[in-house]
């Protein structure tokens, strides 16, 4: 029986849990992300039931099992938005966004509002805090290849995915410090980023590819296809975002309009991460045709085949007016979601768009990963407000496409894969 140890750090804070949403490490969440990371990465059906497990008629406990160690010393912590001076959520804060499901309070002194707690993060105080080991164990019957996919799936999904609530937006970063066990001769895969995150991501992704073992799934993302790209932040030219915003943003007016960061600099991973997350924030914020349409549709002004873009960035997506007077209550603040629907079912849509903070010697890199796939099953349909309404048909992935492209043209991302 081959066995192996993975010593991880936790990078950004991890929401994991149970049922009341306690923090916790929890084995059948790593192993369900894993289980993903190989379908996208084209693991065959088979190969997953086998190495995996299958819980169907014909059910396996397949060959692999993990144990979690050290995770009832690591700390924990309440989330908490970033308030001003007078006790108000901070409109310039991307961090504030893309955590604002993590603490529902809109007022720092908001009663009864949930803040989910959370693992925190290792700080490199130089104590071994806020690690802990995973233990690796294979079925005698598992042979090498079966090693190598395992093992592959794991490398997706600690270097370019999160774990935990929120993990598509940066939340939940875990990095492999060390990894012991005796791989086949052969494996040459490299765990931990070298001088170059650019460069080690672009190789060791060729590498996974050129072991020949993927076939892409119908109707799901797939890693190695030109659908799936990966885009670095340029640190260094961070402060053209001024530039970009002025672009995006042109002809949108609105009072919560997203028009400045809140900080100048980033050398840490809640600076980069809230960055990232104002970026995406800016881009969003009042943009048309949605901002229109929605307002539109709420005061039953005639809007003929109605076009959002934004739901392309993940659903449901929430529309409020604060202008607008709700009919039931009298009062100002109005708004609806959009909706996902098969039939009478409400779906959900995961984004398309991943955050990703890595670490590398104390320095962390950020990464936009564009995950294309069939949007929306067949049969379905996007509502607002008991109305139908539309992607835009000659491209759906229109709004994912100009936040990457405009960003692109600031040289506030570079894209390194493929």
């Amino acid at each position: 029986m081959e066995k192996y140890s993975l010593k991880c750090k936790i990078i950004t804070p991890l929401f994991m849990g149970g049922a009341s949403q306690q923090a916790e490490l929890r084995t059948q969440s790593i192993n369900g992300l894993l289980r993903w990371w190989f379908r996208i990465a084209g693991g065959s059906i088979d190969d997953e039931k086998r190495i995996f497990g299958w819980a169907g008629e014909t059910s396996n406990q397949g060959l692999v099992r993990i144990f979690i160690k050290d995770f009832d010393k690591l700390q924990k912590e309440l989330f908490s938005k970033e308030f001003d001076n007078s006790g108000r959520v901070r409109q310039d804060k991307g961090i504030n966004y893309v955590g604002f499901s993590l603490d529902q309070r809109f007022k720092k002194d908001d009663k009864g509002k949930i803040q989910r707690e959370y693992l925190k993060e290792f700080d490199n105080s130089g104590e071994e805090n806020q690690q802990f080991e995973i233990k690796i164990s294979f079925h005698p019957k598992a042979n090498d290849d079966d090693i190598k996919k395992f093992f592959c799936a794991l490398w997706l999904a600690f270097n370019l995915g999160n774990f935990g609530s929120r993990a598509r937006r940066g939340f939940g970063s875990i990095k492999i410090e060390e990894i012991q066990g005796n791989f086949p001769s052969d494996f040459k895969l490299e765990f931990k980023p070298r001088n170059s995150i650019n460069e080690w991501l672009k190789n060791q992704l060729n590498y996974i590819k050129g072991l020949g073992f993927w076939l892409r799934r119908n109707d799901i993302p797939f890693v190695f296809s030109g659908d799936f790209e990966i885009y670095k932040i340029e640190k260094e030219n961070f402060k053209k975002w001024g530039d970009w915003i002025k672009n995006v943003q042109s002809g949108r007016n609105g009072s919560y309009l997203a028009k400045s960061w809140g900080l100048n600099q980033i050398t840490n991973w809640k600076e980069l991460l809230d960055f990232m997350g104002f970026l995406l924030m800016a881009f969003r914020s009042y943009r048309n045709p949605d901002y229109q349409n929605a307002k539109n549709i709420l005061q039953k002004q005639g809007v003929n085949k109605p076009i959002f873009e934004r739901p392309i960035f993940g659903l449901p997506l929430n529309f409020f007016y604060s202008s607008l007077i709700n009919p039931k209550t009298g009062k100002r603040g109005y708004g609806d979601m959009v909706h996902l629907k098969q039939g009478n079912e409400t779906l959900r849509r995961a984004s398309p768009l991943v955050i990703k903070i890595i670490e590398s010697r104390n320095s962390y890199e950020g990464l936009f990963i564009v995950m294309k796939s069939t949007f929306m099953p067949p049969n379905s349909r996007l509502t607002f407000s008991n109305k139908d309404v539309n992607l835009p048909s000659h491209n759906p992935w229109k709004a994912l496409d100009d936040f990457i492209s405009t960003l692109g043209k600031y040289n506030l991302i570079r894209r390194i894969y493929p």
